[in-house]
């Protein structure tokens, strides 16, 4: 057995210390939405053809129905669904975003995944599909080539990507004409961050005109005045800044090791050590209260991955100094 290696970081810390980082001031519309302005999702069925033998197998019948209905309504033949056993074809979900005020004769992008058992989409070709929104009212058509999603050495699965696959058909009829409020919705609910955002517009405009209904909406006014200008009004309120707070947080992936760490991480007094490998060695990590100077997590972090710690075992790490309440933020593993 190798004898144990033992590696003591020493750092110093003032308890609480803040990470330290300057205001940043976003413009409104940058954190904000508007509800009546966001996009709007469509759906439809469609066919993939030209399939190098990677489509839905003989044994479903989904694709091959679909293939003779379509042959049928448009050409009057008349075909058994059993008699096409090519694996060239498959069933798919076509799939699409609706821009807000997007007007007939604009291109979308386009999704489709396989219904069936298709191996693979890449390079078959969306027969005309129709898409519809959740009113049931066709708003744009899809066709085209279908590309692969899957990165580099990345294994390919049964869906794919149309770019500029999609036809807007129909435009898309958003009234403000009968509007008395417009609405902010945040992107993330916070309840000072919505209160700072109702306090910069009554300044900016007057007393009263905007109110915080929840942490994540505020309540606009519309004046007299910009009723009938009230894409100018909607401009006027998006550029003007503020400083949005945040929920101290740490953000880490456990599959890279990659941290994320947001302003206002307080940490405490701790101590750690974490076995690493089967041959007993081992990482120990004490942090010691100083008077001066400050040492935050991402210095903590720093030295443990210098330290050669592993992503899984800087999760841990951090794991266990949120449970032993030494890390005082939201910790997000993804």
């Amino acid at each position: 057995m190798k004898p144990i290696t033992s590696v003591i970081l020493y750092l110093f810390l003032v308890v609480g210390s803040v990470l330290s980082a300057d205001a940043v001031e976003v413009r409104i519309k940058d954190v904000t939405t508007i509800p009546e302005m966001s996009a709007n999702q469509l759906w439809g069925m469609g066919i993939v053809v030209g399939l190098p033998g990677t489509g839905d197998s003989t044994r479903l019948a989904l694709a091959r129905q679909a293939v003779t209905n379509m042959l049928t309504r448009m050409e009057g033949l008349r075909l058994d669904p059993d008699g096409l056993q090519a694996r060239n074809i498959a069933a798919v979900m076509v799939t699409a975003e609706l821009p807000p005020f997007a007007k007939a004769g604009e291109q979308i992008d386009a999704m489709v995944s396989s219904m069936g058992d298709a191996k693979t989409l890449s390079g078959g070709t969306l027969l005309f599909a129709r898409l519809q929104g959740a009113d049931g009212q066709v708003y744009a058509t899809a066709q085209g080539v279908v590309a692969s999603v899957a990165a580099p050495g990345q294994r390919e699965a049964p869906i794919g990507k149309i770019p500029k696959g999609g036809l807007v058909v129909a435009n898309l009829e958003t009234s403000f004409d009968n509007l008395k409020t417009v609405s902010l919705r945040l992107n993330h609910s916070d309840f000072s961050t919505a209160s700072t955002i109702s306090k910069k517009i009554n300044e900016t405009l007057w007393e009263g005109i905007a109110e915080p209904t929840d942490p994540g909406t505020v309540q606009v006014q519309i004046p007299e005045g910009y009723k009938k200008k009230l894409v100018n009004f909607i401009s006027m309120l998006g550029e003007l800044r503020v400083e949005p707070d945040t929920v101290a947080s740490v953000v880490v992936n456990q599959k890279t090791g990659a941290v994320v760490i947001s302003e206002g991480v307080r940490i405490s007094t701790f101590a750690v050590s974490i076995s690493t490998g089967v041959d007993g060695s081992s990482l120990s990590l004490k942090i010691n209260r100083l008077p001066s100077g400050e040492t935050t997590l991402d210095d903590v972090v720093a030295a443990l991955q210098a330290a050669g710690t592993t992503a899984m075992e800087l999760v841990e790490v951090l794991k266990l100094m949120e449970k032993a309440g030494a890390l005082h933020a939201k910790l997000i593993i993804m």
